[in-house]
C-alpha cells in the first residue's frame, strides 16, 4: 500500500467512527424507550407561582397526590428558554381546548427566577397555574436535562408521555387524549 492509500483509508475509518458517535449522541435518544413511561412518580408539592410574595416567598403549593384521578399534562419551562416561549401559548391553547375533561395543565419553573417567570407570564399570559422547583427536586425526579420538557400523567398517576423538545399542538393534543384514558 501506499501512503496515500493508507491516510485515505485511516481518514474513512476516522469520518465512519465520527458518524457512529453523532448518530449515538443525536439518532439514537429519538428511537430509544422513555425510561420514566410506565413509571409512577413519588408525589411533590410546589409553590405556586402566581402566589409567591416579593423575594420569592413561598405560595400555595400544588401537590401532584391533590390531582389524582385527573391528567396531568407538567411543561417544564424558564422564562429565558425561547424553545420554552415558542411552547407556551401551545399549551395554553391545548390547555383551554381540554377545559372541562380532567385534565390539568402545570407550568414547572425551573432553572429561573421566580420575579422573572412572572414578568415573562404578565407579557405572555397563559391560563394554567405555573409552580416554581427552585431545588430542582422534581426536575431530577423527571430526568429533566432540557428545556421546555413536558411530561404526561395519566388518570392513575403514571407516565404517559415524556417529550424533551416543542411539542406541536396535533402531538400535544393526542398526548392530553392519552393522559385522559382510563
Amino acid at each position: 500500500m501506499t501512503k496515500p492509500e493508507s491516510s485515505k483509508s485511516g481518514l474513512t475509518v476516522v469520518l465512519v467512527l465520527l458518524g457512529a458517535i453523532v448518530f449515538g449522541l443525536v439518532g439514537l435518544p429519538r428511537f430509544a424507550r422513555e425510561p420514566l413511561v410506565g413509571t409512577q412518580p413519588k408525589d411533590f408539592a410546589l409553590p405556586r407561582l402566581e402566589s409567591m410574595g416579593p423575594g420569592g416567598a413561598p405560595g400555595k403549593p400544588v401537590k401532584l397526590s391533590e390531582l389524582a384521578g385527573k391528567g396531568v399534562i407538567l411543561d417544564f419551562w424558564a422564562s429565558w428558554c425561547l424553545p420554552c416561549r415558542e411552547q407556551a401559548p401551545i399549551v395554553d391553547k391545548v390547555a383551554q381546548s381540554f377545559s372541562g375533561r380532567d385534565l390539568v395543565v402545570v407550568g414547572v419553573v425551573v432553572d429561573d427566577e421566580p420575579a422573572d417567570a412572572r414578568r415573562f407570564l404578565a407579557a405572555h399570559p397563559v391560563r394554567y397555574p405555573s409552580v416554581v422547583d427552585e431545588q430542582r427536586d422534581v426536575a431530577r425526579a423527571f430526568g429533566v436535562h432540557a428545556l421546555p420538557t413536558l411530561v404526561a400523567l395519566d388518570r392513575a398517576g403514571r407516565v404517559v408521555a415524556v417529550r424533551r423538545a416543542v411539542v406541536r399542538e396535533a402531538e400535544l393534543t393526542e398526548i392530553a387524549e392519552a393522559a385522559l384514558k382510563e
